[in-house]
């Protein structure tokens, strides 16, 4: 007497995700890289290098929120406090201050000159 089993439960692994092209040059030559802190995937593209996951759960930064870190920056508030205002993170916002205030540098205006010596 045999039995059938056929409940729909099937004893086969489940098929991996497909692996995403790479976010910066497109490139379809990537691979798995381990996984982050929090368990996702984490992937490497053999072309440019660049790690990547696959679905972030947080996008890039939008244009509004740089123009409110702007608006803030105008008040004279501190980065901590904008960091709390915008929901960003603590070490973002420093990046874009630090790269404002780079793009609003037309020069490097190098070391200052040395005091002639005294005889």
């Amino acid at each position: 007497m045999a039995l059938s089993y056929s409940d729909g439960v099937s004893n086969s692994t489940p098929a991996p995700a497909p692996i995403p092209p790479c976010p910066r040059c497109s490139g379809t030559h990537v691979v798995r890289n381990g996984a982050n802190a929090s368990g996702t995937p984490v992937f490497r593209c053999q072309t440019c290098g660049r790690r990547f996951v696959a679905a972030p759960k947080k996008g890039p930064v939008g244009e509004s929120d740089r123009d409110l870190v702007r608006r803030l920056l105008a008040e004279r508030v501190g980065i901590r406090a904008i960091a709390r205002v915008t929901g960003r993170s603590r070490s973002w916002v420093p990046g874009f201050v630090n790269a404002l205030y780079r793009e609003g540098t037309p020069h490097d205006p190098g070391p200052p000159p040395k005091s002639p010596a005294r005889s």
